[in-house]
């Protein structure tokens, strides 16, 4: 079970990922910017940061859950 939740949480941190990595090309495009290095690595550790504060809100969802369930 719980590697089901690990699947399903890289899953979606993938969709997440290439969504915002999706977006952040069309307004480049848009703006007719040349994407640089700098710009790549925000976007990433913003999409990081937004992955890991995801994953730990479930896990401390599933600390409380086991704290009230033992």
């Amino acid at each position: 079970m719980r590697r089901m939740f690990w699947v399903a949480v890289g899953a979606a941190g993938g969709i997440y990922a290439y969504k915002r990595g999706q977006q952040f090309v069309e307004e480049s495009r848009e703006r007719g910017v040349v994407m640089t290095v700098q710009q790549v690595a925000m976007n990433a550790a913003s999409t990081v940061e937004s992955a890991r504060a995801m994953v730990e809100s479930r896990l401390n969802q599933q600390r409380t859950f086991d704290d009230e369930g033992a």
